[in-house]
Parts: C-alpha cells; sequence; structure tokens
C-alpha cells in the first residue's frame, strides 16, 4: 500500500517537468515504476529460487531412476 502512495507521489511531483521531455526518456522513467511496484507486492527474500525449483522438479525424477 505504501509503495503505490510513493509512485503515486512520485509521478504527481514528476508530471509538470515530464511534459518538455522526449518520448523516450519518458518511456525510461515510467517503465521501471510498474516494474518495481508489481515486484514489491511479492515477498521476495522469502521465495523460492531458480536453483530450488529445479531441484523441486527434478528430484523425483533422479528418484525414479535410481530404482
Amino acid at each position: 500500500m505504501g509503495t503505490i502512495v510513493i509512485v503515486t507521489v512520485i509521478i504527481f511531483l514528476l508530471w509538470p517537468r515530464m511534459k518538455q521531455i522526449p518520448k523516450k526518456d519518458k518511456r525510461a522513467f515510467f517503465v521501471p515504476l510498474p516494474i518495481g511496484l508489481v515486484l514489491s507486492m511479492f515477498d521476495l527474500q522469502h521465495m523460492k529460487g531458480p536453483v530450488t525449483l529445479i531441484e523441486d522438479i527434478f528430484k523425483p525424477i533422479g528418484q525414479f531412476m535410481a530404482k
């Protein structure tokens, strides 16, 4: 919730200045904001990493092959 407020404040504070900036720079500014907003909604510190995911997928296959 707090991140949404921060992103909204950033947009409202910088919107008047953004009118003079080229479209390429606007995209470079506004694309990371929603990405960061979405990522902030996940508990990334406690999510499993890609190695753990691969181990979870192939561990049963390895046990089956060992028999």
